[in-house]
């Protein structure tokens, strides 16, 4: 299990499939999942699918996330932004290894590789009392720091290259490159939206 830490737009998704695909399971699914964008009211049903008839609306059996990225990844974006009783019952979900559909009486194995990622420092959050201890301790078992990308301007000529090709093939363009007041500019910018920003400057430009 990895938590991969860093600013808003700095590359932890991208962190994630490149770990999916160094790994023993890159021939299998990378499923993501971004935490903050799910209500709470359908986030376990999201993650750990449902029975028909367990809620109003649930008109048929849906597997959850756990099933989908069976012998693959599970990817947990911004995991920081779980409610409380979530976090509970995905730490029984990992420590058991196997989760219920709602609705369910049967539990399901899981198969399942577990990245996470946060913009906000999972253990600072366990000291303010928004993430569970016990959960953090359980993810911990190896942690990556994305640096800022104002802390590693030496990125920067690359990205804008990479990204130049990149639109220059979407867009069906031919422009060849920079002048050496843009790059400077572009280097002294701090980028507060990280690379994310830097990759819809160029594209804008």
């Amino acid at each position: 299990t990895v938590i991969i830490q860093g600013e808003t737009g700095s590359g932890k998704e991208l962190i994630a499939r490149a770990i999916h695909a160094a790994s023993d399971r890159s021939k299998g699914p990378f499923i993501p999942v971004d935490c903050g964008a799910i209500p709470e009211t359908l986030l376990e049903s999201e993650l750990f699918g449902h029975e028909k008839g367990a809620f109003t609306g649930a008109d048929f059996q849906k597997p959850g996330k756990f099933e989908a990225a069976r012998g693959g990844t599970l990817f947990l974006d911004e995991i920081s932004n779980m409610p409380l009783p979530s976090q509970a019952k995905l730490l029984r979900v990992i420590q058991d290894k196997k989760v219920y559909r709602v609705g369910a009486s049967k539990p399901i194995k899981t198969d399942v590789r577990l990245l996470v990622a946060s913009n906000r420092e999972l253990h600072g959050q366990t000291q303010s009392g928004t993430f569970r201890t016990d959960l953090f301790y359980r993810l911990n078992e190896f942690t990556i720091y994305i640096p800022s990308l104002r802390e590693r301007k030496e990125d920067i000529p690359y990205l804008v290259k990479r990204f130049l090709d990149i639109t220059n093939a979407e867009l069906s363009k031919n422009v060849k490159g920079f002048t050496e007041t843009a790059l400077e500019a572009l280097i002294a910018y701090d980028w507060p939206g990280n690379v994310r920003q830097l990759r819809s400057t160029i594209r804008r430009a």
